[in-house]
């Protein structure tokens, strides 16, 4: 297991949403795929937002990171459970192309958080001009080298001027330290009417609240924010969007009530057979009583503001 050393921690005083100061301790969660540390998740008692508190600042996080265990910033496929990832990550991209063709057939796109780049490469194979920000080097380094891709490594190299039609955050939102600053960046780098579409885990899920401090899409501290849909919609109100459509992603189940089972002890062929269990379950919940899956998708479009 790769070795943090401590990191010096930064401490939110206010709710990112709401700014009530009335924050209280909800649960320890560890960091199962690096440091082994444990970090507080607290819920804001104005707002009932959760998120990590303490955490890692900007310049410290990245050492979290710094591990093959985090598949998104690799393309391993060593394992049992990297195959699993890789597969699902290629039926994914198919969905975010048909996603992003049902509102938009061509035109500029914008990927933040891009990793090694498969999504928008996909993309560009079906006439898109595409573009990423992803501030991982490896993983920058990847999406570049294979797949010829215009990637930055953070929002503030995008010029400001550059306008796209579509921006994305698969998985994203939840990382970044900067959460308004990053929306209003997006707002102003859509052209009007525009699309952002993000994609986040669901803490109101059945398998979230099944898997409790062991719920692999806690994922601290890399996970700085655990949304509620309601969280997000309020957002994207508040930074000039207007929600067009909001989707349960059924997949999302499998992989992460593995993790879990994993965290929880189990050996990786039962984690896998329990995961496919759990998540079918967690589904199955969502289906029948409306209840939101282990992740949700956000289609939203930009008004003017």
């Amino acid at each position: 297991m790769f070795h943090v050393e401590p990191s010096p921690m930064e401490q939110l005083a206010a709710c990112p949403i709401c700014a009530s100061n009335d924050l209280r301790t909800f649960l320890g969660v560890t960091d199962h795929s690096v440091s082994q540390e444990a970090f507080p998740l607290v819920d804001c008692q104005g707002c009932g937002f959760r998120f990590t508190n303490p955490r890692p600042g900007p310049q410290a996080i990245g050492r979290y990171y710094a591990s093959d265990e985090y598949i998104s910033h690799t393309n391993a496929a060593r394992t049992l459970r990297d195959r699993v990832y890789q597969l699902a990550r290629r039926h994914n991209i198919r969905n975010k192309h048909q996603l992003v063709r049902h509102h938009r057939a061509n035109g500029r796109v914008l990927d933040i958080g891009c990793g090694t780049g498969e999504f928008l490469a996909y993309l560009g194979s079906r006439g898109y001009i595409v573009e990423g920000v992803e501030p991982d080097l490896g993983a920058r380094e990847q999406a570049i080298a294979n797949h010829s891709l215009n990637v930055v490594p953070s929002l503030v190299h995008v010029p400001a001027r550059e306008q796209f039609h579509v921006v994305t955050l698969w998985h994203v939102l939840e990382h970044l330290h900067d959460l308004r600053g990053t929306l209003k960046k997006a707002h102003a780098l859509i052209e009007d009417h525009g699309l952002l579409i993000i994609a986040v885990p669901d803490r109101a899920s059945w398998d979230a609240l099944h898997y409790g401090g062991a719920w692999a899409a806690y994922d601290v501290p890399r996970h700085l924010y655990h949304f509620r849909r309601k969280d997000v919609l309020r957002l994207l109100e508040e930074h000039g969007f207007e929600s067009l459509e909001t989707h349960r992603m059924w997949l999302d189940a499998f992989y992460v009530a593995m993790l879990s089972e994993q965290y929880r002890g189990a050996s990786r062929p039962m984690a896998f057979i329990k995961g496919l269990l759990i998540g079918a379950w967690s589904n199955l919940v969502a289906l029948f009583t409306r209840r939101c899956t282990s992740s949700s998708l956000f289609v939203a479009r930009k008004t003017k503001i």
